[in-house]
């Protein structure tokens, strides 16, 4: 049993004027509305029911409630980083409301990750941000630097749905088609917002790129699943890096003229 709201509290009296992507139950019967489920999405992740004891990153948080369920599960440090103002998500409001002391919102980028500066953490959240990224790679990078053990991360991809509402309906359909051969190969959509009307939005991969993207950047990919729709889901675990960082272009092995 979770613990009791506040007497005579109002979800939507607390989180007015906040626009809450994030649906999660705060307390018994007063859940947040949005598109983003945050229990379902943890259980697409196969993400562990207990952290107990564990260090944990949730990387661009907004309203935070990731970080919420994870301090709920025992976390004993939650990181929220990102560069949203926690005030106006709505983030350390509900934090105080809630009482966690666990967790502490850093305003910065994914780029300004540093082990020296932010320490390291036995789990990563990359939930819902790799496709707002102009170097999504470099991102990958940085959380490599930053993560102990495991890595959880989603992202759209492009093998089952045209998300460009400027494309018509047949060009989707011809699209699609040629994506049965196509995406049988990574490949990556390079898109400028006409799907959404999002200008924060880069690149969205298709399946085979998504686990490249996270296999080439030292992790080995334990679980992977889509929804044969347009998201999909992945669970890492660290591993060793196949390239040098800051001269991925020189290889040391490669042939030389004599």
């Amino acid at each position: 049993m979770g613990i009791a709201a506040p007497r005579n509290f109002q979800i939507g009296e607390f989180f007015k004027g906040i626009y809450t992507f994030q649906e999660w139950e705060l307390f018994p019967g007063h859940s947040t509305t949005g598109p983003k489920n945050v229990l379902k999405h943890l259980n697409k992740l196969k993400f562990p029911a207990r952290l107990d004891g564990l260090r944990v990153l949730d990387i661009a948080p907004w309203n935070g409630f990731f970080s919420f369920e994870c301090a709920r599960r025992g976390a004993a440090k939650v990181v929220s980083l990102g560069p949203d103002d926690p005030q106006a998500t709505g983030y350390e409001k509900t934090r105080a409301l809630l009482g966690l002391d666990s967790c502490k919102y850093v305003r910065a980028s994914v780029y300004e990750l540093s082990p020296d500066v932010h320490g390291t953490f036995d789990i990563v959240l990359f939930l819902g941000l790799i496709y707002h990224l102009r170097h999504p790679l470099l991102a990958l990078d940085r959380i490599w630097d930053v993560t102990k053990d495991r890595l959880f991360a989603d992202s759209p991809i492009i093998d089952y749905i045209v998300f460009d509402k400027t494309v018509s309906d047949s060009q989707k359909k011809a699209i699609l088609a040629a994506g049965e051969v196509t995406n049988q190969l990574p490949m990556v959509y390079f898109t400028k917002g006409a799907e959404t009307g999002d200008p924060y939005n880069f690149f969205i991969p298709n399946k085979k790129a998504f686990r490249d993207w996270v296999g080439s950047s030292g992790f080995e990919i334990d679980h992977y699943e889509d929804d044969a729709g347009g998201w999909a889901w992945i669970a890492a675990t660290k591993t060793k890096r196949s390239f040098t960082p800051n001269v991925e272009g020189w290889n040391e092995k490669a042939a030389r003229a004599p």
